[in-house]
Order: structure tokens, then C-alpha cells, then sequence
């Protein structure tokens, strides 16, 4: 019996002893993970497109968002890119950050085309409603330099300093959209802009005559508008001799009781743009005016 009460006592301590030894180790917390060493996310990504980093996974529909580059402030500058198998077409708004109504019409299509993609009518579209993230943020016409981008474009016309910029392209927001325009390759360019009330072509008998063809489905006139130094217009309708349009709103501000029914009516014109452009010309066929 004595053996018997001695080896179950000798079990017991043993038992006891791996009990408290595991209790020991719950106790102490885990090594915690280690962040990686390296550069920061700002660091990775390039200012400008070269290499374009898409926000979704592919195989997550025909909808990617894009980011293109980053404001001067870090804001990112977004572009979203429907799929589709025919010519590019290109639709930006906020180049200039107190003209809130114009991102907020290019929102507007990117809500008709996520819900009917079928409105893309087969073209591959990118849309880019924030092009002056900076500006909207703080409701200035200018980015966080001070500068009018669109005045800043490289074209035959252009004219430095002041809200200019120092010299062409001085701004990552114009050099984020001039890569956007070399990768896309698209056959037409719309800028929506506000508050002149007018459809505005650049670039030739093509351009004004989309601008005629929009003004049929939109409550803005077709009025010819002087082309300006450094901007959009003059770089992409008379530099690269593309289709480009200026959409100009009447109103810089929505009340938001009223932004659906007043950006409604002018989705259409844009859905008009992007079917008369999928059978245009892309850059790359195009000569660049010297």
C-alpha cells in the first residue's frame, strides 16, 4: 500500500509541476508581429502614372478605381476606368477646386454607368471627377501652391509665373493627368468646368462638331470660347489634335435638395460624348502639332 501511495504521490508532484509550467507560459503575452522595415506607402507610389497602382483586385468586375498620382498635399488622384473594347474616352472635373458642381456631374455618370454599363456603349471610359483634389478641399480655384492647373499644361500658348506655375507641368496634378492622357490613349477629351454656360470646343472641325452634336441633349449653347494659355483645351485639342470639349455648368454650387434633378440633365450629353467618340482616333495614330 505504502509503494502504491508513494508512486501516486511522485505522479501527483509531476503533474503539478507540468500544470504550473503551462501555466506559466499562458501567462506571458505572445511576441508581438514586427512591421516590416521599408519605405512608406507615400514613398511607393510614384507621383506620376508609370506605374499606375489599381485599388481593386482584379476579376472584381469592369469597374476599376485607379489612382493616378497624388496632390500636393498627398490627396490621391483617383480615375475610375470602365472596361470596354472601343476607343478611350476621357471625363474629368474639379480642375479647378471652387467648381464643386462639375465633380459632382462626373460622379453623377459614374452612377448612370456603374448601374447601365451598357450607356459606355462599348468604349472604354475613364472618368476622373476630383482632378484638383487640394483645391475642392479647401474651395479654392487654385491647387495648394496657388496654381490655376489649368494654366499649367505644356502648349504653344503657355505663359509662366504667377498662378501659372513656374513653368509647364510645375504641378503633380497637370503631370498626373498629361501620364493619364499618354496611357489611356484616349480619342476624346470632356472637361466639365462652371459657371459660363456653354458647350466649348478645342482642336478643330471634329471637336465643334461633338460640341454641336452634345448641345442637341443638353440645356447649355455652343458658344467658341478663346483658347487659353496652358490649359486643357489647348493642350489636348490644338497640341495633340484630339476631340476636346469644355462643358461649362451654369452653377458652381448645388443646394443638395437640388443637385439630382440639375445633374441629371446633363449626364445626357456626356452619354452623347462618349458614343461619338468610340469611333475616333486615338493619340497614339495622331501627330502632335510641334
Amino acid at each position: 500500500m505504502r509503494s502504491r501511495d508513494s508512486l501516486c504521490g511522485r505522479l501527483g508532484a509531476a503533474f503539478l509541476a507540468v500544470a504550473a509550467i503551462g501555466l506559466a507560459g499562458c501567462s506571458s503575452s505572445p511576441p508581438r508581429p514586427t512591421k516590416p522595415s521599408g519605405p512608406s506607402r507615400a514613398q511607393v507610389v510614384p507621383s506620376l502614372p508609370a506605374a499606375i497602382v489599381p485599388r481593386r483586385p482584379a476579376g472584381q468586375g469592369p469597374v476599376a478605381t485607379v489612382e493616378l498620382g497624388q496632390s500636393v498635399q498627398g490627396r490621391p488622384i483617383e480615375a475610375l476606368v470602365f472596361d470596354g473594347t472601343g476607343a478611350c474616352v476621357l471625363i474629368l472635373g474639379g480642375i479647378h477646386g471652387d467648381e464643386p458642381s462639375a465633380s459632382a456631374l462626373v460622379e453623377r455618370l459614374a452612377e448612370r454607368l456603374k448601374a447601365h454599363p451598357e450607356d459606355a456603349a462599348g468604349a472604354r471610359v475613364v472618368l476622373i471627377p476630383r482632378a484638383n483634389p487640394d483645391g475642392l478641399a479647401a474651395g479654392t480655384r487654385w491647387n495648394a501652391r496657388g496654381v490655376d492647373l489649368n494654366r499649367n499644361f505644356s502648349t504653344g500658348n503657355y505663359s509662366g509665373g504667377g498662378r501659372h506655375g513656374q513653368e509647364a507641368l510645375s504641378e503633380p496634378e497637370s503631370r498626373a493627368l498629361v501620364a493619364a492622357i499618354a496611357r489611356y490613349q484616349p480619342a476624346c477629351v470632356v472637361s466639365v468646368h462652371s459657371p459660363l454656360n456653354c458647350i466649348d470646343a478645342d482642336g478643330g472641325p471634329s471637336s465643334a462638331a461633338l460640341a454641336r452634336q452634345m448641345a442637341l441633349f443638353s440645356p447649355l449653347p455652343v458658344k467658341d470660347l478663346v483658347a487659353l494659355p496652358g490649359s486643357l483645351g489647348s493642350y489636348v485639342g490644338n497640341q495633340l489634335r484630339l476631340k476636346m470639349v469644355t462643358y461649362e455648368l451654369d452653377k458652381k454650387d448645388l443646394p443638395s435638395w437640388a443637385a439630382a434633378g440639375y445633374l441629371d440633365r446633363h449626364v445626357k450629353p456626356l452619354l452623347v460624348a462618349i458614343e461619338q467618340c468610340t469611333d475616333g482616333v486615338r493619340l497614339s495614330e495622331r501627330t502632335p502639332r510641334p
